[in-house]
């Protein structure tokens, strides 16, 4: 009796030891999770950082690409209208020095260009549905800049190489009203409804293109606040 006593004793004593070894094993393992959990939303949480950074850079290029779209619009207007002969207050209008100010425009996000490959590690589906979202409106966006571009590369430098000795004697600060002359014509017309045509599609992406890149910046920074490590 005494024997099974002391049996029973150390038996008790060494499942007490296996329940302790046990309970420490997953005591480490629950800690060494939540530290490699930690660990990735630290990850996250600076590569979202780093995402609103890229999108508020995408903000003020794409508002410097639509300032400059706009503009070239009302010039490509006031060359239109010159040609249909139904121009106004030309004379307050100055000629740019070329008949389009030509800087190719670059088309692409910061966003996309640095961080794409990046979307599948956020973990919320939604703003990766945003950002996927995001991203397919600004491939568009660059198709409709490209089109601008080649046509503009196509059309604009031959015409003004064939018109270079009639816009040869005016400057910037010559008004389009003493180059009225030079505007009426068809082939002028066409080329410069073709390039407003092509410039307004341009535009319109570039506002839905603005409009979504607002959605992610908060969409972004609300998701950075909830993973705050």
């Amino acid at each position: 009796m005494l024997n099974e006593n002391r049996f029973s004793k150390y038996l008790l004593y060494a499942i007490g030891e296996i329940v302790l070894v046990v309970i420490g094993i997953l005591i480490a393992l629950q800690a060494n999770n939540w530290n490699e959990k930690r660990k990735e939303t630290l990850l996250e949480f600076n590569l979202v950082d780093k995402m609103i950074d890229q999108s508020i850079a995408d903000s003020i290029l794409f508002t410097g690409r639509l300032n400059s779209v706009k503009s070239d619009a009302i010039l490509f207007g006031h060359y239109i209208s010159i040609g249909q002969g139904t121009a106004n207050s030309l004379e307050s209008t100055n000629y740019p020095g070329n008949l389009l100010p030509y800087i190719k425009m670059n088309d692409g996000s910061n966003l996309i260009r640095n961080h794409a490959e990046d979307f599948k590690l956020i973990n919320d589906l939604e703003l990766r549905e945003k950002l996927m979202e995001y991203s397919f409106q600004t491939t568009r966006m660059n198709a409709a800049i490209e089109l601008l571009n080649v046509n503009l590369q196509e059309y604009l430098i031959p015409l003004q190489l064939e018109y270079y000795d009639a816009l040869k004697p005016f400057d910037s600060s010559s008004s389009l009203e003493e180059m009225k002359h030079i505007f009426q014509n068809s082939k002028m017309e066409s080329r410069f409804v073709l390039f407003r045509k092509l410039n307004f599609v341009v535009l319109k992406h570039i506002e839905e293109v603005k409009i979504k890149n607002h959605e992610v910046i908060e969409a972004l920074k609300s998701y950075k606040y909830k993973l705050n490590p």
